[in-house]
Formats: C-alpha cells, structure tokens, sequence
C-alpha cells in the first residue's frame, strides 16, 4: 500500500523541472496561502522547481520522496504541501481516504494542508489510445527533448494510464536516445473529494483555481485546496 512511484530516470526528472519552470511564479505564491510558513512537511520531490521554491519561502521543510514515507513519520506539522498534482498519484479512494487520516494525525491544532487537483475535461481523451501524439519539446543543455504520449482513460475506475516516450535529440535533427515510462493518475471529481474531506473531519477553508488565488469557475482546469481541522 501507499507504494506510487513516478519517473525516476534523471533524464525525465531535467524535462520535468524545465517544463515546471513555466509554473514558477504559481509556485512562489504558495506561501501566500497558508498562515504558517514553519514547519512544513512537502510530500512527492519529484518536482524539483515546486521543492526549491518552497525552500525559498518557508523556513523548516522535511521531504518526503513518497507517500509511504508517512507511515513512519511520526511528527506534527503546521503546513502539510502536496508537490505539484502529486496527490492524484493516490489511485484508490480508499488510499485516499487513509492517507487523508493519517495527514490529519500529523498536522498541528491550527495547521493546515494545501494541494491541487486537476479537474476532469473529458474532451482531452477523446485521442485513439493507440495513437502516439505529441506534447511538447524543449531544448536543454544543447539537446532536444521531445515527449510523445498515448493515453486512455478508464471512466471506472477514473484513472488516466499514460504511455510516455520522450526522445531526445541532436541539435542536428539526430535521434541519440529513447526513453520510454508510465504512469497513472486518478481524476477525483469536486463533489467527491468534498465528501472524502468531511468524512475525515478536514474543514475546506478555501478553494481556488490557481495558486494565485485565481477564483474557481466551471471552465477552471484545477483546483487548490486549503483544509484545516
């Protein structure tokens, strides 16, 4: 249980963080959202530019790499931060649902938790999953990263399974290396996590689009949490 690794390969992880330096300024106004910016506890460190900017802002912060890492963590936190999206990791409501629990366990009296969630669109899996189609590409250090995706949804059970091939290239146009990695990620819809929170005695003090404060509309592709006790 509690057991969700995502890419671990340094070559993916440097794609990542240069696509996420498109987020940065959201990721700095993180601390805008919570009233302590103490002693925090940041889960998933996968996201390197979401770690590091919340390094710049709060002035106690314990990683941990993965979820499971809580089972052993036995402190009290005044901020409790899922990195970027990471709680969508958590591919079972019932997962869910015990790692809520067990946050709870560990965040101060007047603590509070902060994560996002991306909102359901069923449009973006309309793609035939057995089509390879292109997301993106980024030049870094002199190569070219170039990411191909296939994905299908399974309305079910609401995960999102992700075939991931990133090639990389010359500057010349060569192909020099493929690296292919999956994952999966669960669509928790608004209603349902509303009810996942009263039924772990998490109170929803604030909901935004962004992590700017953004408000959240029908047409919001994401929503932030803030939850107290």
């Amino acid at each position: 249980m509690f057991s969700y690794p995502l890419y671990n390969d340094p070559r993916v992880l440097t794609f990542y963080d240069n696509i996420n330096l498109q987020r940065i300024l959201d990721y700095d106004q993180i601390s805008s959202l919570t009233t302590s910016t103490a002693k925090t506890l940041v889960i998933g460190s996968n996201n390197n530019v979401f770690v590091d900017s919340l390094k710049k802002n709060f002035s106690e912060i314990t990683v941990l790499q993965e979820i499971g890492g809580l089972i052993d963590q036995t402190e009290k936190f005044s901020s409790i931060i899922f990195s970027d999206f990471y709680f969508m990791n958590i591919l079972d409501s019932e997962d869910q649902r015990e790692i809520l629990n067990m946050l709870l366990e560990r965040l101060d009296t007047n603590g509070e938790i902060v994560f996002n969630l991306e909102l359901f669109k069923g449009d973006k899996f309309l793609d035939d999953p057995s089509v390879n189609s292109f997301v993106g590409q980024i030049e870094i250090n002199g190569e070219i990263f170039m990411l191909f995706n296939r994905q299908e949804y399974d309305y079910f059970s609401q995960i999102l399974y992700q075939n991931c091939t990133l090639e990389i290239l010359n500057l010349s146009g060569e192909l020099t290396n493929t690296l292919k990695f999956e994952q999966e990620l669960r669509y928790t819809f608004l209603a349902e996590i509303k009810h996942l929170f009263e039924l772990c005695g998490l109170e929803i003090k604030q909901i935004y689009s962004s992590f700017d404060k953004s408000q959240l509309l029908e047409i919001s592709d994401e929503a932030v949490f803030i939850l107290r006790k």
